[in-house]
């Protein structure tokens, strides 16, 4: 089943709807045109006296979606993750696209696809709804070349999300969307993850300097915090004095994901995280060549969250799946690129047990 509502009005005078999707088992989740965001996601529990459990962080108005800027539940692009100093050669052509974080571009740049109302498409299904977001990014877009034409889906299965970016450009350009949200297995308001299990199907990482530029390396996990290749309880990787777990105040780098193949169509099983106390279990599926896990390190309690709750570091974890950080500077690292006139496909899924 797939509603919608107005969810508010922009400075602009825009509108933004927000989607309702619910599925046969009683999972719902809330999607704004805004961004793409997810803003809530309602998943049952056995409790008669809290039947749902909200597991995204998010806000209860507009106002604060605006003054957000930790991405919370949007979709973003042209490229998510950094670019350093927002510069990148493309076929012998050298391309300065906006820098809104420490001189670098981080998700696309100030006006990236996490503030743009999309266009949306409603399939109205008892057994999967889905939500098909759509927009034209022009040649130019934050310094990107080429005329981007993006659509993202969401379809909401019996066990979670599937999200499938689609593209085309008419001119070479690079292209890394993803989804933004931060979970929390046991709920949003339910304070630090530090107890929770991650793990990461990858024997390798991309580490990076102060301002999380990679340096090129890929370097081995084996007998660091970054080996989740078992499920690991995050309060000893977040407390530790590696010197890169101390530039990043927790967990904020990529992941160079096993199981990645060029022209991946179907998803792998990439990471899962693991709520002892609830049971419940998140895993990522992606086609994917690397996943960022970011353990919100630096989100504050401005603006207020979901029912006057004040969010802090440490109280959950993002699973980006994407191209690594800075690859159009990195020719080692799986390529970005995507050439005139041929679609981008990418696949990533959330499946839920509980």
């Amino acid at each position: 089943m797939i509603s919608k509502r107005l969810f508010g009005t922009l400075p602009d005078g825009k509108k933004v709807t927000e989607y309702t999707l619910v599925n046969a088992v009683g999972m719902q989740i809330d999607i704004l045109d805004l961004g793409g965001i997810i803003r809530r996601w309602l998943v049952p529990t056995k409790d008669d006296k809290q039947p749902h459990i909200d597991i995204v962080l998010g806000f209860d108005s507009l106002d604060d979606y605006v003054a957000d800027q930790a991405y919370l539940g949007a979709i973003v692009g042209r490229y998510a993750n950094r670019i350093a100093k927002g510069q990148f050669s493309l076929n012998n052509n050298q391309y300065q696209v906006d820098v809104n974080q420490a001189g670098n571009c981080l998700h696309g740049g100030r006006d990236g696809f996490n503030s743009r109302v999309w266009q949306a498409q409603m399939i109205d299904s008892e057994s999967e709804p889905t939500l098909i977001l759509s927009l034209v990014s022009d040649d130019g877009d934050q310094g990107f070349p080429g005329t981007l034409n993006v659509s993202v889906t969401y379809t909401l299965t019996a066990s979670g999300l599937k999200i499938t970016y689609r593209g085309k450009s008419d001119q070479d350009t690079v292209f890394n969307p993803t989804q933004h949200s931060y979970f929390n297995l046991a709920g949003h308001s339910s304070g630090s993850i530090e107890d929770h299990q991650v793990q990461i199907l990858a024997g390798t990482y991309t580490p990076t300097n102060k301002n999380a530029i990679p340096s090129g390396e890929m370097a081995d996990v084996t007998n660091t915090p970054f080996d989740l290749r078992s499920l690991t309880t995050l309060k000893g990787p977040l407390q530790s004095n590696h010197p890169q777990i101390k530039l990043g105040n927790g967990f904020d780098h990529n992941w160079c994901l096993d199981a990645y193949q060029p022209n991946m169509t179907q998803p792998a099983l990439v990471a899962k995280a693991y709520d002892p106390e609830s049971g419940r279990t998140l895993a990522v599926y992606t086609t994917m060549a690397g996943i960022q896990l970011y353990t919100a390190n630096y989100i504050g309690p401005e603006p207020i969250g979901k029912g006057g709750t004040e969010y802090q570091g440490k109280h959950a974890y993002c699973f980006e799946t994407q191209c690594y950080p800075d690859s159009p500077n990195h020719p080692q690292f799986p390529s970005a690129t995507l050439n005139a006139n041929e679609d981008y496909y990418s696949v990533t899924e959330y499946q839920l047990s509980f």
